[in-house]
């Protein structure tokens, strides 16, 4: 009972304070990556990273990018599908509960899966045959006082890696007792695990090993062993070999539809990603180095080498193991181009073994209820490491990268400064110290936009439930706990709903009707293009940005390949000669409407094909001919296509009036514009010179309308007046054509 008690009182604790430091913010590329790929398979079918596009150009270093282009031009990402595949049911409900935002639903899934490793580690410490008050222990110190907890602001794919290796090393521990179940959660876990990062691979073969190997080598002997129940022991090798397969197939059909091969992951190797840094730098790095070491960012692990030896005596399979993944994991980055992490708060890729070295605290804690002195030693390593991840987790690392870049990299090496990897000053950890003690104000999400104190009570609820739930034990206390941390988490991400942020995304949302392809040519809404609900793709672009920027054009490509509706959302003005996307668009697609959101202007365009212009006219208004037109009527919209002819060059930059007009003669629908939406001005207009306009009027209209068209010159108010192929004179200046 005990044990049930203190599980449930360490999920609700671990759980209550990650609200109070949880954040909608994606804070970086990879997480946005993530989340995008869900966000579009959920949305549209296809895991797309589009709508990070912009984001994504702003990184200084193009084998940085999280986008690669598949064989079909569509941009992917280099990232594995697993993580997305967990972000998928915060996506769907966020899709369906009006007061979830897809960023804020998504970024409770680190806080989710950092509570149950720990839960994990838990049940695990058990199984080595410690005591209930020290697997407690162990998972509370894996939480609060390692790399566990600034992680969980994040959306990296490491916190979930470290779950499924764990998860990995608990089903080997039950195939050694004859579990073959065990086997399968081996073999799905390390699965999965690929498909968060195919460099884990390399941990496979210690946790088969380990799996399989005897707990008397002396004794052993492989015929006698295969021989003796190889019923069972084919059975045990299924369960482990299928899932693992089966993941490891689906991982490369995957690569195979984006990429054409099923190696290809898109990362850029060519472009300078890849095993290209010095071994001893990395190892120095990964564990030493002030700048991203574990024995700096996690002391309290420092502990875990006295506790591997003591866990070598009681547990000598286990201990080799955990120890065999340590090394494998730092081994497979200690040579990366970006062995650091990139930004983030300590060794990033270690992430994935913290729970490993927990569990090797167990014996030491164990032994510390005895001994005061040890027990001194472990609170105080504990306390110490606490207040390293205070100080990752109040406070954004970006000022100090930022700072960082500013001062200390080299753009043409693509590199830091060697003393960055040396000198203590330097460090994340010192910077981030300097700002507390200068009282910079913390980096909270209720604190952002004036206090909102929905979170802090929702956390502090949730723990204190927890804590009354395990003092009182009653029956059904595990379901009433998960209610109240259902409640919870609900508050929490609903609370976010709030700020400029939040008003503007709203505002874009409703204005993008009727749906259609988003193309957003700006920076202004950073990820929160994110939390656009729209059952079509979506994809960002900096602007201004030239034609033949590569990662631009090759995502303006894809636009186009879409097909149908597309809407550009830029904040240029009509007809800028910058704005090359708009003048493509009013070159080769058919405009719809136009409206203003959010500061921007949002274009609606036709890609479909428009219809010739096929059918004769010769109507003149002033120096301009309706040399031909042509139109075509369907369910969706009508779509109308004018071709213009210059008789004589227009005195000024006249405007045409394209109405849709019912039987009585009433007004349906309009366009009034300048030709091409002011790119081709008739100021500028050659004798015998032709200009198309094609116009898409959405929705569905009557087979008995007609068209209404004219010119007007706007500096004097007044329309052109019109004349009809004969030459006579129209009396209202302006021409009705029936379809």
């Amino acid at each position: 009972m005990a044990d049930a008690r203190l599980r449930l009182l360490l999920a609700c604790l671990l759980l209550g304070a990650y609200l109070l430091v949880y954040t909608p913010r994606i804070d970086s590329i990879d997480g946005q990556a993530l989340l995008a790929a869900a966000a579009a398979v959920a949305r549209h079918g296809a895991p797309v990273i589009g709508a990070i596009g912009a984001q994504d150009a702003l990184l200084p270093i193009d084998h940085a990018r999280m986008t690669a282009f598949g064989v079909d031009g569509a941009p992917y990402t280099k990232k594995g599908l697993t993580p997305s595949l967990l972000l998928l049911p915060f996506v769907l409900a966020a899709d369906a509960l009006p007061w979830l935002g897809t960023r804020a639903a998504a970024m409770l899934s680190t806080p989710l899966v950092t509570t149950a490793t720990a839960l994990a580690l838990y049940v695990f410490v058990g199984w080595l045959g410690y005591r209930p008050r020290t697997a407690f222990a162990v998972g509370l110190v894996y939480g609060l006082a390692t790399l566990a907890l600034p992680y969980v602001r994040t959306l990296y794919g490491e916190p979930l890696a470290a779950l499924l290796l764990l998860l990995a090393v608990m089903g080997a521990f039950r195939a050694r007792a004859g579990d073959w179940r065990g086997q399968a959660l081996a073999g799905a876990c390390l699965g999965l695990l690929a498909g968060v990062n195919l460099v884990s691979v390399a941990l496979i073969l210690a946790v088969a090993i380990y799996a399989w190997w005897p707990d008397e080598p002396a004794a052993f002997s492989l015929t006698r062993r295969l021989a003796a129940g190889w019923k069972d022991r084919l059975r045990a090798a299924a369960a482990f070999v299928l899932p693992l397969a089966a993941c490891l197939a689906l991982i490369g059909l995957y690569n195979w539809a984006r990429f054409g091969s099923p190696l290809a992951s898109g990362y850029h190797f060519a472009s300078g990603e890849g095993f290209t840094r010095p071994l001893l730098e990395g190892l120095y790095g990964l564990w030493l180095g002030p700048y991203r070491g574990l024995a700096w960012y996690s002391p309290v692990l420092l502990l875990a080498l006295p506790g591997w030896l003591m866990l070598r005596w009681a547990r000598p399979g286990a201990a080799a193991l955990l120890l065999a993944l340590a090394a494998a994991q730092t081994l497979a980055y200690a040579t990366w181009w970006s062995w650091e992490g990139g930004i983030a708060w300590g060794p990033r890729f270690l992430l994935v073994i913290v729970p490993l070295l927990a569990a090797m605290l167990a014996p030491l804690i164990e032994a510390a209820w005895t001994r005061r002195a040890l027990l001194a030693a472990v609170i105080g390593f504990a306390g110490l490491s606490f207040g390293v991840q205070l100080l990752g987790t109040l406070y954004s690392i970006y000022p100090w990268v930022f700072w960082l870049y500013a001062n200390f990299f080299d753009l043409s090496q693509a590199a830091y400064a060697p003393q960055v990897y040396t000198d203590p000053a330097l460090s994340a950890i010192t910077g981030h110290l300097a700002l507390a003690l200068a009282g910079q104000p913390l980096e909270l999400s209720w604190t952002a936009d004036g206090l909102a104190l929905t979170q802090p009570l929702a956390g502090a609820a949730l723990a204190t439930v927890g804590g009354l739930l395990a003092w009182r034990a009653p029956r059904r206390a595990p379901a009433l706990a998960g209610l109240a941390a259902l409640a919870a988490l609900s508050a929490v991400a609903a609370a976010q709903n709030r700020g400029e942020a939040h008003r503007r995304i709203a505002a874009l949302q409703a204005a993008l009707q009727p749906p259609g392809t988003v193309a957003a040519a700006t920076t202004a809404f950073d990820e929160t293009l994110l939390d656009l609900e729209i059952r079509a793709p979506v994809f960002s672009t900096n602007a201004p940005t030239a034609p033949d920027d590569r990662l631009a054009a090759a995502l303006w490509r894809y636009g186009w390949a879409q097909g149908g509706r597309l809407w550009l959302v830029t904040w240029f003005p009509p007809a800028d000669a910058a704005n090359w996307q708009e003048r493509d668009l009013w070159a080769r697609a058919a405009f719809g409407l136009e409206r203003a959101a959010a500061g921007h202007r949002l274009l609606l365009f036709d890609l479909s094909p428009a219809p010739e212009p096929d059918r004769a006219a010769g109507h003149r208004f002033g120096p301009i001919t309706l040399a031909r037109y042509g139109v075509a009527q369907a369910a969706d919209g009508l779509r109308v296509t004018v071709e213009w002819q210059a008789q004589s060059p227009p005195a000024g930059d006249y405007a045409w009036f394209v109405h849709v007009l019912d039987e009585a003669g009433q007004i349906l629908a309009q366009q009034d514009r300048q030709p091409l939406g002011g790119y081709a001005p008739t100021s500028g207009w050659k004798p015998g010179q032709t200009v198309t306009d094609r116009l898409v009027f959405p929705g569905a209209f009557p087979p008995s309308v007609r068209l209404r068209i004219g010119w007007v010159n706007p500096a004097a108010g007044q329309r052109l007046p019109a004349f009809s192929p004969g030459g006579a004179p129209l009396a209202e200046d302006f021409v009705v054509l029936p379809l």
